[in-house]
């Protein structure tokens, strides 16, 4: 993505208007890394709430069964076998709520808080390094323009390519 990137910006000039926009899409990204931290945290209320509901329905389906699961008469007459059916549809509903509990965690929330961390982090590192290479330019351009007139176009070339890096 970022090599992707970077073929397609190096393409432009330098001018307000692609400032401007870099700026936009700066607080475009930083609107969407606070989306989406409030979406992980809500994500992760919502599986905590899903733990929880599905402890209490473990333990409301225990209780049914050690109430009502007897063969005993007392169990018969408060309709042991009809409690028994209710605790294992109780139990089998805890299995979904923990499937969709992994499921919202594994898929959802790994892969948000991976992009927001990762992937919108690198948008600021691309803008440190745009930043640096703006003040680099600038301070090549502020030593070309402090060049007299009469100085020979050579010197000037020397001294740029001395200055700029990578070059030799």
């Amino acid at each position: 993505m970022q090599q992707e990137a970077m073929m397609y910006f190096s393409k432009l000039d330098d001018s307000p208007m692609f400032r401007q926009q870099i700026q936009c899409l700066e607080e475009i990204a930083e609107t969407l890394r606070e989306r989406g931290s409030k979406f992980y945290k809500g994500c992760r209320k919502y599986t905590e709430g899903l733990t929880e509901a599905n402890e209490r329905d473990a333990a409301f389906a225990s209780s049914l069964e050690s109430f009502g699961g007897g063969p005993d008469p007392i169990s018969m007459a408060f309709g042991g076998p009809d409690m028994i059916k209710f605790a294992v549809v109780l139990r089998e509903i805890g299995t979904y709520k923990e499937s969709l509990r992994s499921k919202i965690e594994h898929t959802l929330s790994d892969r948000l808080i991976r992009f927001t961390n990762m992937e919108l982090q690198d948008i600021k590192e691309a803008r440190k390094r745009f930043d640096k290479a703006d003040a680099v330019y600038s301070q090549i351009r502020d030593k070309f323009l402090s060049l007299r007139k009469s100085t020979r176009t050579e010197i000037a070339v020397a001294m740029e390519e001395r200055d700029v890096p990578g070059t030799l």
